[in-house]
């Protein structure tokens, strides 16, 4: 087997296994990495996606280097931030490990994709009936686990209890995150099979698949996460329409009849108990973190104001964070109790932290790699089943108004290889109708 082939099967399985275990996806992405190094390199130009992330990088190391030199190069310092905010740049080998793919090597990484979104839905799904956390039980096997070994539980439903579902991950808001950027695919998969000509078994496992994604969503209760997808999806519809795909009015009837059907059953079941245990909440209703977030954003914007330029640095946001919520609580004594007991550990919106953390240059370089990022879906001309499988980056940055997504390893590490992977599949597609 030739270097290259190592390559590609090791970046395989760094995509696959994001729905396992950070832990493995990282360790072969290095891997996937420096076999790169060993391997002939492909011929690729630094377009506008590529050459704006190399700047978000390059303006969090300047600012890194700025806050390292007014702590008189303190090694701790160093050290903090380099285990905080920056530690994530490792992560951006997996933008550059995708784009020195080949257009030959491109049907393998689809083929991964699909097995990933598999993999993460069927976790996800079973994990609705465990009361442990499948992550837990697996470790578990070969050491003894001290952590929270449980899942949320909504109701019993007879012998089966019905859980918040995580699949292998740690969290819901991490799980939410993964299955927000396969999610549009499957959707689209699904609504074009519907109306397909394709065989019945195509159909019946792209529709299940939908049903029990749909299913596994609802009840992993993201919001932030299923906003995105949402803003995905309608992405995915807009870009339809302006290249003028087909959907006959028969077929929009039914589709409109199918989703006044399940909105009918919705409310009908709401007046239930498990109804409200699983619908309300992502109405609002007992959701302590929304008035949380409020507290902590407020607290986040007076660091702002203060640093709006060059930030507070990485791996400063825990210590600064405190600071300003004692002052806000002293001024204002009547939400003193607020202000102490909001989550902390990030601004919980992914563009406040970053103003805060690297100042408004670098969240400027953040907004306008969105921007071409949404470009670039809208213009490009890959085959729409294929671009399906991108929407989902762009639901990323809607969710990250609501979420620190760009702080979650397990979420991050897929973004970038899903990033990379378009980008080059476009650039690819683009330098094929060049020479056509």
């Amino acid at each position: 087997m030739t270097a290259r082939k190592f390559f590609l099967s090791f970046l395989s399985i760094s995509l696959i296994s994001c729905a396992v275990s950070v832990s493995i996806s990282q360790g072969f992405l290095v891997i996937s990495f420096l076999v790169l190094l060993f391997s002939p390199k492909e011929k690729w130009e630094i377009n506008r996606i590529f050459f704006i992330s190399l700047l978000f990088w390059l303006g969090e190391f300047l600012i890194f280097a700025i806050h390292f030199a007014f702590s008189n190069f303190d090694l701790s310092y160093l050290k903090t931030a380099l285990n905080a905010e920056l530690k994530d740049f490792f992560l951006y080998l997996a933008f550059i490990c995708m784009m020195n793919l080949r257009k030959s090597e491109l049907p393998q990484m689809y083929k991964s994709i699909y097995a990933f979104a598999i993999v993460l839905v069927l976790t996800g799904f079973i994990s609705i009936f465990s009361e442990f956390r499948l992550g837990w039980l697996i470790a578990s096997i070969s050491r003894n686990m001290t952590s929270w070994a449980y899942q949320h539980n909504y109701f019993r439903l007879g012998i089966f209890s019905i859980n918040l579902p995580i699949g292998l991950m740690n969290t819901h808001l991490t799980y939410g995150g993964l299955l927000m950027f396969v999610f549009p695919w499957i959707f689209f998969q699904g609504f074009q099979n519907l109306f397909s000509k394709n065989r019945l078994i195509a159909k019946f496992l792209s529709i299940s698949l939908l049903l029990i994604a749909s299913i596994v969503f609802v009840l992993n209760n993201a919001r932030s996460a299923m906003g995105g997808a949402f803003i995905s999806i309608a992405l995915g519809f807009l870009i339809w329409y302006f290249r003028g795909m087909k959907f006959p009015i028969s077929k929009r009837i039914l589709f409109s009849a199918l989703s006044i059907i399940v909105l009918l059953i919705s409310l009908l079941s709401l007046p239930s108990e498990p109804a409200k245990r699983i619908l309300t909440p992502l109405l609002g209703a007992d959701k302590h973190t929304d008035s949380g977030r409020s507290f902590i954003w407020n607290s986040t914007w007076s660091l702002i104001q203060n640093q709006a330029v060059l930030g507070i640095g990485p791996g400063n946001y825990s210590k600064e964070i405190e600071i300003a919520r004692k002052n806000l609580s002293l001024k204002y004594e009547e939400l003193a109790f607020f202000y102490e007991t909001t989550q902390r550990g990030h601004a919980h919106n992914d563009y406040l932290h970053l103003w805060v953390t690297f100042g408004f240059l670098n969240l400027f370089l953040y907004l306008i790699l969105a921007f071409f990022l949404v470009q670039a879906l809208l213009r490009s001309q890959l085959p729409f089943s294929e671009l399906t499988l991108y929407l989902g980056v762009a639901g990323f940055f809607a969710a990250g108004l609501l979420q620190c997504y760009f702080q979650d390893d397990e979420v991050v590490i897929f973004f970038w290889m899903l990033l990379g992977m378009f980008n080059r599949s476009n650039q690819l597609n683009q330098s094929h109708e060049d020479i056509a």
